[in-house]
């Protein structure tokens, strides 16, 4: 079921994002560079606490989408091998440096059915659903992260009242997922929601707003996406 109202913790991930947007109107491609450096810096840290690290992957993602505007790439700098920079795209680069997917997926009573694996190691099929706020897992798979030791404590980010479409109420704990790979792509600390043994997963937007796009290929049964900034 669709939730209504978003936690305290989704909310605060939202308003980072949003307040990154408000930044590309006045900020130059170069302070956009500087803010994507220090978002990515705290994205990657091991050290970062779960919810600052959810917030700063989101904040990165979404000023890769501002630079990706303003014409810029990211890609080797000055030639040097292993070092890499935002500098304004070439002619040919900016589709080169694209990061473009495909995953396959499958139809099941009407929905469109993807194969992920969560913390690198946990196969799980989700359905593809824009209008859920955020990722979904079942409490069984939460549980078989927690075996595999690919979730614990600190990726815990609390337990919070939704309201329901028809008005009833629910708890969900809000976690992060320290990976999620699509096809052959990986998307870094996403904001989940554990939901009740045998419930459905759910690909909601907590993964798909921080891609540059993607789209349904009904020709292809394949759900096709581009993330902004590096692969």
């Amino acid at each position: 079921m669709r939730l209504r109202r978003r936690p305290i913790a989704i909310v605060a991930v939202l308003a980072i994002a949003l307040a990154s947007t408000a930044w590309a109107q006045a900020d130059s491609p170069g302070e956009l560079v500087k803010r994507w450096s220090a978002s990515n810096a705290t994205c990657r840290s091991s050290a970062t606490p779960a919810a600052d690290a959810v917030g700063a992957c989101e904040q990165r993602d979404t000023l890769s989408k501002n630079l990706e505007l303003a014409n810029y790439c990211h890609g080797p700098a000055d030639g040097r091998s292993g070092t890499t920079a935002w500098a304004p795209c070439s002619r040919n680069q900016r589709d080169q440096a694209r990061a473009r997917s495909m995953a396959p997926f499958q139809r099941v009573g009407g929905v469109f059915v993807l194969s992920t694996l969560l913390n690198g190691g946990t196969q799980t099929y989700v359905i593809v659903d824009s209008g859920a706020a955020t990722v979904q897992i079942p409490e069984e798979v939460a549980e078989e992260l927690k075996r595999n030791g690919t979730l614990v404590g600190s990726d815990f980010m609390g337990q919070h009242r939704f309201i329901l479409a028809d008005g009833r109420t629910m708890q969900q704990h809000v976690v992060r997922l320290r990976s999620l790979q699509v096809g052959d792509r990986v998307m870094e600390n996403v904001l989940a929601t554990i939901g009740a043994a045998k419930s459905r997963a759910l690909l909601g937007q907590s993964f798909l707003r921080r891609l540059s796009w993607w789209k349904v290929d009904n020709v292809r049964n394949a759900l096709e996406f581009e993330f902004a900034g590096p692969s």
